[in-house]
């Protein structure tokens, strides 16, 4: 079946169309005719919404910079990294468990501080 035009005028015509067909071919071609122009309502907005995702995915097909999960991963690798040494440090120059505690609320402080400006 032809699709519908794109064009409000073009639809309000075929389905002008359909109904005169159906009033001079009588009720019992009713269901063909309905189905016929159900059939072709379906394709124009089957090609419509084709078109406006074709735009969508062409619209951001360039991404600019990195993805901001490999940022985070990096960022959390980079955080953990750093944490055995300066864990490591703090321990022997200081001793204790509360001076490493404040080490590691830095620690995730950073990450959650870098990680929420990527948010933005």
């Amino acid at each position: 079946m032809a699709n519908m035009t794109n064009h409000p005028r073009g639809n309000k015509d075929e389905i002008a169309a359909a109904l005169r067909a159906s009033r001079e071919l009588g009720p019992e071609y009713d269901d063909a005719i309905s189905a016929s122009l159900v059939e072709r309502v379906d394709d124009a907005i089957e090609e419509r919404v084709k078109h406006h995702v074709a735009r969508q995915m062409n619209a951001g097909e360039s991404p600019k910079g990195v993805a901001s999960n490999t940022v985070r991963m990096v960022l959390a690798l980079v955080c953990l990294g750093i944490s055995i040494p300066i864990t490591a440090i703090v321990a022997s120059l200081v001793g204790g468990a509360g001076p490493v505690f404040v080490v590691w609320l830095g620690l995730i402080g950073f990450y959650l501080v870098a990680v929420g400006g990527l948010r933005r």
